[in-house]
């Protein structure tokens, strides 16, 4: 059984508390969504024990949100991630890097460009050329004979 919560902000982290309370008591993952400028959505799947029962939270942030590290201590590596992925600032987590890289920016968020794509040139046509034909395909079972 799943089912989806959506909560303010300001209750991220009452809300994770009520739910750990409930039975929740499994940290499966984090993630964020970037929705343009400094707008996010934050996505938190938690279980019971027993897997028997999922939920997922989430809610709207720009740039930041509490950290859940004291409800959910396995949710460090998650918070990592979605800090160096997306450039989200999780308050009250000195947020390491989740992989050691030289790479700058933040490649899951939309306005990211990677910089090899726009470089390469594509390599096929974009239009195909005006005498290329292509040969219409017969249904599965029709033989080429039976055609007028």
């Amino acid at each position: 059984m799943k089912e989806n919560i959506r909560v303010d902000c300001a209750t991220w982290v009452t809300n994770s508390k009520d739910l750990k309370a409930a039975g929740y008591v499994r940290c499966e993952w984090l993630t964020a969504t970037h929705n343009g400028g400094a707008n996010f959505d934050i996505t938190l799947c938690v279980s019971t024990e027993d897997l028997s029962k999922k939920t997922l939270v989430s809610t709207a942030i720009t740039q930041s949100i509490e950290t859940l590290i004291e409800v959910y201590p396995s949710i460090t590596f998650h918070e990592c991630e979605v800090a160096q992925m997306f450039g989200v600032v999780f308050l009250g987590h000195e947020t390491q890097n989740a992989f050691e890289t030289n790479f700058e920016g933040f490649p899951l968020r939309r306005d990211f460009a990677l910089e090899t794509r726009v470089q390469t040139p594509w390599p096929g046509a974009v239009e195909p050329e005006v005498s290329a034909r292509r040969r219409t395909s017969l249904p599965p079972g029709v033989f080429e004979s039976w055609q007028s």
